[in-house]
């Protein structure tokens, strides 16, 4: 399940590099709702031309398990940011990396863990925890 989350975070970078919300990787570790507000905010990147780079490093944390959801918390480093993709230039406010917090609710699907929910919280948690 660990293996999924972190999937769900590289499909989201891999399909933020380019704005594409059709990218498969997305629907290959997401369902609704979390898979349709992911598309949702990469067609709006994509409409006003932005990009993301950058990485997050992630330290989850199973903290509830049944046979057909897991709830995980992280504090995930992030280093991404948003550019606009015919200039290069950083999307403003540009903020430095930091420490987020992160309560992701996975569920079995298809015989497969994948992101249902997930709650970012920019800024609040302890590094590594």
């Amino acid at each position: 399940m660990l293996a999924a989350y972190r999937a769900g975070w590289a499909a989201f970078e891999q399909a933020l590099a380019t704005a594409n919300p059709e990218d498969p990787a997305l629907a290959a570790t997401m369902v609704d709702p979390q898979l349709q507000r992911v598309k949702a905010n990469l067609l709006a990147d994509q409409r006003q031309g932005m990009v993301g780079r950058g990485t997050t490093t992630l330290h989850p944390k199973v903290t509830v398990l049944s046979s057909t959801s897991a709830t995980v918390v992280d504090c995930a480093y992030s280093q991404a940011e948003l550019f606009y993709a015919s200039s290069g230039k950083p999307v403003p406010p540009v903020t430095p990396p930091e420490n987020d917090g992160v309560t992701a609710t996975l569920v079995l699907s298809g015989g497969k863990w994948k992101v249902y929910k997930q709650i970012v919280t920019d800024g609040k948690c302890a590094p590594g925890s």
